[in-house]
């Protein structure tokens, strides 16, 4: 009879225990999937172009996330991604990882509320993705662009360490990310609101298949060039005649006081804006930058010498890019009055079948200060409009009429009486 009681018992057990399981929703392990947008290109560019939802799918973007228990801190380090590559047009990566399961404080177990605490993932991205040794976070073989990343065992904000560059080769455009302050609902019930134009901090598992939805943002200023022609007038415009061509040689820029390095923080604090720190090792100097050879647009670019009928098109009446299409100037945002000095050399070159050469070109070496009185905001595209002026030689004739000289007589022979 004691035996039949026991059997009975370990039945009933086991009865209890498959109704618990029938009534509990199963726990699912969630992969955690990315999706991220780009304002539009401003041109394509440099190493890798200016970037938009296109070229980020192309290029990768690096995300760091941070879990913590209680909420994103100073003390944090990048313990579940560290500069973790998403690109394709799917935003895939690898390895995938997985939603923690653990959300809310406490338990149901009879255990004491302090046995569990809430999981949160903080996440942090910036483009394009580089790839960095992630013990020291340094970028191998390249001392301009994104030159350094934090370490992985660093605490705190994940930052982005950036060197201008004066090769129009080597420009980069550098985004970071931020949310669009759309509430986040997890499968507890609760909700987190990130705040729109920063990143998303302290986020919880949500509904099957929620990506998180970077919004990328510009975090350099970009300057590019453009020329137009002033033909015997003073505003841009006017027609020049046949067989006439102006052509750019060079330009070259002069920004003073400018930082050559700086430290992009990722987890920036005013909304939208790029939080740019001090660097070790940054000078602030006068900022050369030198358009010319194949970098000069082929409409536009001189020839040498040779007649205006084998010159390219040249500058008109209608603006022109100057640089090349593709590249352009990126500096580390400045915002102050600043003036800088734009030298350009060009060539009038004119058909005349009368000279030796059956042409003449004449070299133009003007210099000229144009101040920008915000200087240069993250995100803007500054343009310096160089209008090139061109007069006519001009020619007036006026004949005098004769003027009554001194009336000499003479005899020839002299008459006799």
């Amino acid at each position: 009879m004691k035996k039949i009681m026991t059997l009975a018992a370990v039945a009933a057990l086991v009865l209890s225990a498959c109704a618990k399981i029938e009534t509990e929703k199963p726990v699912i392990d969630e992969p955690i999937n990315f999706s991220a947008y780009s304002g539009n290109a401003l041109t394509k560019a440099g190493a890798y172009g200016e970037e938009n939802t296109d070229s980020l799918k192309k290029h990768g973007f690096g995300v760091f996330a941070y879990q913590t228990t209680g909420g994103y801190s100073a003390s944090a380090t990048p313990n579940f991604m560290y500069n973790t590559k998403v690109s394709g047009d799917s935003w895939t990566y690898s390895p995938v990882k997985y939603w923690p399961n653990q959300i809310q404080a406490g338990n149901t177990d009879a255990q004491p509320a302090t046995a569990y605490q809430a999981d949160k993932v903080s996440f942090f991205a910036y483009a394009p993705h580089v790839a960095a040794t992630a013990t020291t976070g340094v970028v191998a073989d390249t001392t301009e662009g994104i030159i350094a990343l934090t370490a992985n065992n660093a605490t705190g904000d994940p930052k982005v360490t950036y060197k201008i560059s004066e090769n129009l080769d080597k420009q980069v455009d550098l985004l970071w990310a931020v949310s669009n302050g759309a509430t986040w609902t997890n499968v507890a019930g609760g909700t987190n609101t990130p705040t729109n134009g920063k990143p998303y901090l302290d986020l919880q598992k949500p509904a099957i298949g929620t990506a998180i939805h970077f919004y990328f943002k510009h975090a350099l200023a970009q300057i590019n060039l453009k020329a137009v022609a002033a033909y015997s007038q003073v505003a841009a415009g006017g027609s020049a005649q046949d067989g006439v061509k102006i052509t750019i040689a060079s330009v070259e820029l002069s920004v003073p006081d400018m930082t050559d390095k700086a430290v992009l923080n990722l987890n920036n604090t005013t909304a939208d804006t790029p939080l740019w720190e001090p660097a070790t090792g940054a000078s602030t100097d006068t900022l050369t930058l030198s358009v010319s050879g194949a970098n000069i647009h082929a409409d536009l670019k001189d020839g040498g010498d040779v007649a205006a009928a084998s010159q390219p098109a040249g500058v008109t009446d209608s603006e022109h890019d100057v640089i090349v299409a593709g590249k352009y100037f990126t500096v580390i945002p400045k915002n102050a009055s600043t003036t800088v000095k734009v030298k350009v050399t060009y060539y009038v070159t004119t058909d005349d079948a009368d000279l030796q050469k059956t042409y003449s070109r004449v070299e133009n070496v003007i210099s000229k200060d144009v101040t920008f009185s915000s200087g240069f905001a993250a995100g803007t595209k500054n343009t310096i409009k160089m209008i090139l002026g061109i007069s006519e030689v001009n020619f007036e004739a006026e004949v005098s009429d004769w003027e009554t000289g001194d009336v000499v007589s003479v005899d020839l022979p002299k008459n006799k009486e």
